[in-house]
């Protein structure tokens, strides 16, 4: 009997794998669990983009509900969300944006090529304040509240639908 057993282990261990990658099939890419939700953004103290001059810090954020948004301009989704993110700026919705792991000059002639809808961009050049906010890669959006702490995280460029079902009604939860 335990003979008879052992020669089906090996088949039992590949259904289970095959189980688990069924199941991680079926799971929203977009919906990565983060482990800052609830927690504030960690405390940093960066270069401004535009001004290397200025430290930024958490006590730059606004005082009310924004999005801190992650992105490159070596980024190619990156590229395809900016016009989003210059609307969401024109309605009034605060965005803070993390430059990550960019060259200076490169992002600020994108900026100055595409408009800039961010009240201030950090200089994350090394990635330091990505990898405290467990950044997997560029684009990624976290809804911040009035207090600086996380609320949502966006993993990868939002689209128009994105927006209207996820990002504008986690904001207004914030009000």
């Amino acid at each position: 009997m335990k003979k008879k057993f052992l020669l089906f282990l090996p088949l039992i261990a590949i259904l289970a794998v095959c189980i688990l990658l069924l199941v991680g099939l079926h799971q929203d890419p977009k919906k990565i669990a983060s482990a800052l939700i609830d927690k504030p953004v960690p405390e940093f103290f960066q270069a401004d983009l535009q001004d290397p001059q200025r430290i930024r810090s958490n006590k730059d954020f606004p005082k009310q509900a924004f999005l801190l948004n992650v992105w490159g301009s070596w980024c190619y989704y990156c590229k395809q969300e900016h016009p989003l993110l210059k609307e969401l700026a024109a309605q009034g919705i605060k965005i803070v944006g993390l430059n990550y792991r960019d060259k200076q000059q490169n992002a600020l002639e994108y900026l100055q090529h595409s408009g800039d809808p961010f009240l201030f961009s950090i200089d994350d050049s090394r990635g330091t304040l990505a990898m405290k906010l467990g950044v997997d890669g560029a684009p990624e959006t976290y809804i911040v509240d009035k207090y600086g702490v996380i609320r949502y995280r966006y993993s990868g460029a939002f689209d128009r639908e994105a927006i209207q079902q996820v990002i504008l009604p986690e904001l207004e939860k914030l009000k």
